[in-house]
């Protein structure tokens, strides 16, 4: 357990060097936690070590570091085929992850799980028994089906007419799945040119659930202000 706690310290401390040669900036009041649950399962906390006033700005991000449409190296590829939105933006998510230590995001992605375990990503049997009865039951069967519609659509076509830097292991119906979940549970609407995208720091809580807006928007920098003076997991 040492070893495997010492790894992921390691990937810690990488993606705090990463955060600085990007120009992110965080608070002194902010502690970064990595908890090891296995040698491939870990989670990441951020908890304050002081009592924080709501409005309280607790981290700078320029845009620019932030894993939009427009930052991905795929983006001409995203462009010329005329996506955007969360399509594209998986698209993007996709990209870099296949690049691997290639990529600019290489050490923030090590920190973001595969996937989040949302009930688009549930089996079929799993929605029918959990969610028979309920408004949920239709509207995430439908979802299922539309985002299998865009991959197939979309994306695979790409596979066979996109350069070939995409690499189709990367760009599975499964893979889209992933990068949709990650979308759907940390993305943030950063502005009209950056659309949507991934804001390292901020996104690797669940901070999209507090009661009032966390991340506010000045010019060319992301402002993580806090909504809480709790840890959030």
């Amino acid at each position: 357990m040492a070893s495997i706690h010492s790894l992921h310290n390691r990937k810690m401390r990488a993606f705090k060097r990463w955060m600085k040669s990007q120009g992110i900036d965080y608070s002194n009041a902010l502690d970064l936690v990595i908890q090891s649950n296995s040698f491939s399962s870990f989670s990441v906390s951020i908890r304050a070590l002081c009592d924080l006033r709501e409005g309280d700005i607790v981290a700078r991000i320029p845009k620019e570091s932030c894993l939009t449409i427009k930052t991905s190296r795929a983006r001409h590829v995203i462009e010329a085929a005329g996506l955007d939105g969360f399509l594209g933006l998986a698209v993007a998510v996709m990209s870099e992850r296949s690049l691997g230590p290639v990529s600019r995001w290489f050490n923030y992605l090590q920190l973001m799980p595969s996937s989040e375990p949302i009930p688009l990503l549930w089996s079929d049997h799993e929605i029918d028994s959990l969610l028979a009865g309920t408004e949920l039951h239709k509207i995430i069967k439908d979802d299922k089906n539309l985002i299998y519609e865009d991959w197939r659509e979309c994306i695979q076509p790409l596979l066979d007419t996109a350069p070939l830097e995409l690499d189709p292991k990367y760009f599975g119906i499964g893979e889209y799945f992933a990068a949709r979940s990650l979308i759907a549970s940390r993305s943030f609407q950063i502005d009209d040119y950056y659309g949507s995208g991934m804001v390292p720091l901020a996104d690797l809580t669940y901070m999209h659930f507090c009661s009032v807006e966390i991340v506010a928007l000045y010019n060319s920098i992301v402002k993580f202000v806090d909504c809480s003076s709790r840890s959030s997991t």
